[in-house]
């Protein structure tokens, strides 16, 4: 019964993120742009950055922009530059509503389920830049579980491009990172804190992932897999996600279907 449940729930969402890719391509060419619920823990200024925990920022921001004292909650804003019903780039952005010097046509909101279909689905099957752009829009939705499918996007080197395997796997380490932390699949919490107190174990760590030819990755591997401490493991993860190399979809895959 639960499987039949999953099953439907899945179903219902791939329709309604078909649903969305046709109002795309009717659009034609042109400036799109939507809204969706964005993930508790997440904040932005509605155009050039957004925050996820209230530490780690995203996007384009300077010092001297203060972050902290713009970074509005509200729901995850994308716009979209569609030629001919294709998508081309994505662009994301979370909090308020802003004034844009080009047009755009508004599709309103969305589920966040339905963008987050909707945006994997591009990823997956875009070259262009906006499929590594349309993984972040896809991870900010709320209450949608998408490590699965980024792991699949990460390994598809038949038609995805490297940016947008790499974004995948970059967050794919962070949703392990949140699991083996014992945070489920909630990154914002590992975003918002360190409780890691010893900089000795973190510069270990990093000094791995800097040894030439990938030499620390072995190592970075097996600290993922089997420290006590799960910060240092945390820690391990990041680099890991980072690195690009194929045997990281491996260890990924093992810590999250663990």
């Amino acid at each position: 019964m639960a499987l039949a449940l999953l099953a439907a729930a899945g179903a219902a969402e791939r329709a309604q993120a078909q649903a969305l890719a046709q109002r795309v391509r009717a659009a034609g060419t042109g400036i799109l742009e939507l809204h969706y619920t964005a993930r508790p823990g997440v904040c932005g200024d509605g155009r050039r950055f957004f925050s996820m925990g209230g530490n780690t920022y995203y996007g384009n921001w300077s010092s001297g922009d203060r972050p902290m004292h713009t970074c509005q909650p509200g729901p995850a804003r994308v716009r979209m530059r569609v030629e001919r019903g294709s998508v081309k780039t994505v662009r994301v952005a979370v909090g308020p509503a802003v004034a844009h010097e080009e047009p755009a046509t508004d599709l309103g909101a969305v589920s966040s389920a339905e963008a987050a279909s909707f945006f994997l689905a591009l990823a997956d099957t875009s070259t262009e830049r906006g499929g590594h752009d349309a993984i972040t829009a896809a991870v900010i939705a709320d209450s949608v579980s998408v490590w699965q499918r980024l792991l699949a996007i990460a390994e598809n080197t038949g038609r995805v491009s490297s940016a947008t395997r790499r974004n995948a796997l970059f967050w794919v380490s962070r949703f392990a990172t949140a699991k083996v932390m014992g945070h489920g699949e909630d990154i914002t919490e590992i975003e918002s804190r360190d409780d890691d107190p010893d900089d000795t174990r973190r510069d270990a760590v990093f000094a791995l992932s800097q040894m030439r030819g990938k030499q620390g990755l072995d190592p970075l591997i097996e600290i993922a897999r089997t420290h006590r401490d799960p910060q240092v493991r945390g820690h391990a993860l990041f680099w890991i996600g980072q690195s690009g190399d194929p045997r990281a979809v491996g260890v990924l895959r093992q810590i999250l279907r663990g």
